[in-house]
């Protein structure tokens, strides 16, 4: 037996999409990776174009030629697709093999609801995306996240980033797993993968904080000036 894959089927229903993924071969899956990374490419060009995450840039208008302001923002344009694809190959592959180590299902049955995940991953970049257009002015937190709450009483960086990434999403993200995982292996305790979903959760959180205090913009200026201080 074979069954379409539908994203906006499953994504309300992951616990169905288990069952089936057990029981029948899945159609047209490829396909939607396909989609799924055209479409975050062109929602991390689009962001990049309109200027969002292009901060360091800015005071190159001051100092630099037209000519290396141009080839500036078209390394930009260049390192945000080449970053979506990373983004959707870690979210799709990578969390997919954590995930297949820590619950004993098998990569491959897990990637489709990582798909799923991934999905509501950029839904959710795009809403804030759309918002920061409409409003003409863009931020370095989420308003669906904790970042702009624990802003008001932490001047702590790190704990700003940190709770920037534990977002209604990611409450979203932890059902559709939970619902997935729990109807496709009945042996796994309810209360042990909640807490390890949870886990990697925040274990995610804490490695995209530490990402900030890495050297990005020091490291673009190295490669557009060639090696100038």
């Amino acid at each position: 037996m074979f069954f379409n894959f539908s994203f906006w089927r499953y994504v309300t229903n992951p616990s169905k999409l288990a069952m089936e993924h057990q029981s029948s071969a899945m159609r047209g899956f490829n396909l939607r990776i396909v989609f799924l990374f055209l479409s975050g490419i062109l929602l991390f060009a689009l962001r990049d174009i309109w200027g969002m995450t292009t901060e360091s840039l800015s005071p190159m208008l001051a100092i630099a030629t037209d000519g290396e302001y141009t080839i500036a923002r078209f390394v930009s344009l260049l390192g945000s697709i080449l970053w979506a694809c990373l983004y959707i190959a870690f979210h799709l592959f990578f969390v997919s093999y954590i995930l297949g180590l820590l619950t004993s299902i098998p990569v491959r049955r897990i990637v489709p609801l990582q798909l799923l995940v991934t999905g509501v991953l950029l839904i959710e970049k795009a809403l804030i995306f759309l918002v920061f257009v409409v409003k003409g002015e863009a931020t370095n937190v989420s308003f669906l996240s904790f970042g702009p709450l624990s802003a008001t009483f932490s001047d702590t960086w790190f704990l700003i980033m940190f709770l920037n990434q534990l977002t209604l999403v990611s409450a979203l993200i932890v059902s559709l797993q939970f619902s997935f995982i729990r109807s496709y292996t009945k042996t796994m305790n309810w209360k042990s993968l909640l807490a390890v979903l949870i886990g990697v959760q925040i274990a995610f959180a804490l490695l995209t904080a530490a990402m900030g205090y890495i050297p990005f913009e020091r490291i673009f200026n190295y490669v557009v000036q060639g090696g100038a201080s």
